[in-house]
C-alpha cells in the first residue's frame, strides 16, 4: 500500500500509562515530597499576595495517612487512604488544565514543579483512585477532579471532568485525597522512617522557618548533626578547633556551596554527603542513600569513610523526573575531585584529621553503665547478706583501726552516677553504696564515708586514671572488681585491723555476691 504525504502517527501518551506509574522506582517519602514540592513552590511564587492577606502566612502541609485497623498487629496494618493539605495559593485557571496533563512541563521550569510529572505520578504510585480539590487566591470558585484508573483506562478517556462551586475570593489551598492504594503502600512500622525522610528532604525549608510540615498531626523538625571539636589528633596540645569546611566551589558550570565536616560522634545514620539542588534534598534524605565518592571518603570501613558527612547545594546538575538521583555522575565525580585537592589545599589537616582522631568514649561508656545500672530488675537491687564473722574467724586482729576516709588529691569532677544505690546488709547494720564516675586525683578509686550519711559508702572511680587506657574504658567486670575491694577495705577497716591480709579475705568472699 502506498504511504501517503504528511501521514500521522499518535504521540499521546494512552490511558493505560497511567498503570506503569506504580512500578516507577520511588519511595513513599520522596512520593509524598512531590506534593510538599508544588505546595512549596506555589506559596514561593505567590508570597507577596499572601502575605498581602496575612502579614504572617506561613505555608503549612499536612499529611495524614490512615490504618487498616483490621489488622490486630498495629506495626503491620496498612496505609488505606492519605490526605495532604496546604494553605499554598491553590492551582488557578490558567495553569488546572496542565496540573493533571502528564508531562506538560511549566512555563517556569526553574522551580521544585520542573517536570510536570509530580502530583499525576505520586498520585498515580501510591492509589488507583485520587482527587483534589483546590482553591485558588483571588478566584472565587473552588475546583473538584477525581481520578478512578480503572474508568480511565477501561473506557480509554483522555479527558475528565471537573467540579466548581462558589468560594470567597481570600480562600485558598489544596486538598489531595488518594485510596485505593497500591502495591506500594506502606506500614505503620516504617511511619518513624516516613517522618525522618521527608524532614531530611525539606532540611532546608525547616532550619529557614519557611514552612511547617506535619505527618499526622506530629510537626517535622531537623536535628544538626554535631560536629567534632577537638585539636589536631596528634598535638593535643595545640588549641581545639571545629572541623568543618565551608564549601564555595566552581568547576566549569558546575557548583558546590555547603558544607563537609567531621561528625564528633562516629553514627553510620549520619556520615556521607546529602546533595540538594534548589534547596530540596535529591541524594541521602535516607541514611542509607547517601553519596560516598571514594575520593573524598575513601574505603567503606576507615575512619574517615565513618567521620565524614556533609550537605551540598548544586548547581548546573540536571535530576531525574521523580528528584531522588543526579544526573551527569561522571562530571560530578570529576568536581568531587576538584574539590578534594581544593580541601587539601585549605586546610592539608583536615582529611588526616577524619582518618586519625580517635574519640575518648569513656563518658559514653560510662554512660551506658549507669543505664544499665540503674535499669535493672528490681532483684538486682535488693540487699546483699554479708556474713563477717566466717571472715573474722580467719583473721588474726594485729592491732586496733578505724576506718578513715581517704582523702583526694585534688577535687575530682562528678561525669555520672548510679541514680540507685547498690544495699548492703554488713554484720547487723545496713548500708548503702554510691558509686560515681569521676575525672581528677592520682587513685583508681577513692573510698569515704560521709559524716552526714553514716549509713553510706562512697566508691569514686577515677576514669581518666592510667589503668583505664592501658586496659579500655570502665566494663561491668572492672565496676564489680572495684566495688568488692571498696565493701571489702570498708569491712576491714569497720570490723578489723584493715590489714592487707583482713582485706584480700573480704575482697574474696564479697566478690562472689557483687553485681553491676
Amino acid at each position: 500500500m502506498a504511504e501517503l504525504a504528511n501521514q500521522k502517527v499518535s504521540i499521546d501518551i494512552g490511558p493505560k500509562m497511567f498503570r506503569r506509574f506504580e512500578d516507577l522506582p520511588n519511595t513513599v517519602s520522596h512520593v509524598l515530597a512531590e506534593f510538599v514540592d508544588n505546595a512549596l513552590q506555589s506559596s514561593r511564587d505567590h508570597r507577596e499576595e499572601l502575605r498581602a492577606i496575612d502579614p504572617n502566612y506561613k505555608l503549612n502541609v499536612n499529611i495524614e495517612i490512615f490504618w487498616d485497623e483490621n489488622e490486630s498487629k498495629v506495626s503491620q496494618r496498612l496505609a488505606k487512604k492519605f490526605i495532604i493539605t496546604d494553605n499554598a495559593a491553590g492551582i488557578d485557571l490558567n495553569h488546572y488544565a496542565h496540573a493533571f496533563k502528564s508531562a506538560e512541563t511549566p512555563d517556569d521550569d526553574s522551580g521544585l514543579n520542573e517536570f510536570g510529572m509530580g502530583l499525576k505520578t505520586a498520585a498515580c504510585w501510591l492509589g488507583e483512585t485520587w482527587s483534589v480539590k483546590t482553591k485558588a487566591l483571588g478566584e472565587n470558585v473552588e475546583r473538584l477532579f477525581r481520578f478512578d484508573i480503572n474508568e480511565v483506562t477501561d473506557n480509554e478517556l483522555k479527558e475528565l471532568p471537573y467540579e466548581t462551586r462558589p468560594k470567597a475570593p481570600g480562600e485558598h489551598g489544596t486538598i489531595i485525597e488518594i485510596d485505593a492504594t497500591t502495591k506500594n503502600i506502606p506500614t505503620f512500622k516504617s511511619l518513624g522512617k516516613i517522618r525522618t525522610e521527608i524532614a531530611s528532604i525539606y532540611r532546608n525549608s525547616l532550619r529557614e522557618d519557611e514552612l511547617d510540615i506535619l505527618v499526622n498531626d506530629n510537626p517535622l523538625e531537623f536535628v544538626d548533626y554535631q560536629v567534632l571539636h577537638a585539636p589536631f589528633y596528634n598535638k593535643t596540645d595545640d588549641p581545639a578547633k571545629t572541623w568543618r569546611y565551608k564549601v564555595d566551589f566552581k568547576f566549569g558550570k558546575y557548583k558546590a556551596t555547603g558544607f563537609i565536616a567531621i561528625l564528633r560522634d562516629i553514627n553510620s545514620l549520619q556520615n556521607g554527603l546529602v546533595l540538594s539542588r534548589r534547596g530540596r534534598v535529591i541524594i541521602g534524605a535516607e541514611s542509607d542513600g547517601r553519596y560516598f565518592p571514594k575520593i573524598l571518603f575513601g574505603a567503606p570501613g576507615n575512619f574517615k569513610y565513618k567521620r565524614l558527612f556533609g550537605e551540598l547545594e548544586l548547581e548546573g546538575f540536571a535530576v531525574s523526573f521523580n528528584k531522588n538521583d543526579i544526573q551527569d555522575k561522571d562530571n560530578l565525580e570529576m568536581l568531587m575531585e576538584a574539590l578534594r585537592d581544593k580541601i587539601r589545599e585549605d586546610d592539608p589537616q583536615f582529611f588526616p584529621q577524619a582518618d586519625g582522631y580517635r574519640a575518648d568514649n569513656t563518658a559514653k561508656q560510662v554512660r551506658k553503665l549507669v543505664t544499665k545500672h540503674d535499669d535493672a530488675p528490681k532483684a538486682k537491687h535488693t540487699p546483699v547478706v554479708i556474713d563477717t564473722k566466717a571472715v573474722e574467724e580467719k583473721i588474726r586482729v594485729e592491732s586496733d583501726s578505724v576506718f578513715v576516709h581517704q582523702p583526694y588529691v585534688e577535687e575530682p569532677t562528678v561525669i555520672n552516677e548510679y541514680k540507685k544505690l547498690d544495699v548492703y546488709d554488713i554484720g547487723s547494720k545496713q548500708y548503702h553504696l554510691q558509686v560515681k564516675f569521676v575525672e581528677g586525683g592520682s587513685d583508681l578509686i577513692y573510698v569515704g564515708t560521709p559524716k552526714e550519711l553514716s549509713d553510706t559508702i562512697v566508691c569514686n572511680i577515677n576514669v581518666k586514671h592510667v589503668f583505664f587506657k592501658h586496659f579500655g574504658d570502665p566494663s561491668d567486670s572492672i565496676v564489680a572488681i572495684l566495688k568488692s575491694l571498696v565493701i571489702a577495705k570498708f569491712t576491714a577497716g569497720k570490723n578489723g585491723n584493715g590489714s592487707a591480709a583482713e582485706l584480700m579475705e573480704y575482697f574474696n568472699e564479697f566478690i562472689k555476691k557483687t553485681q553491676v
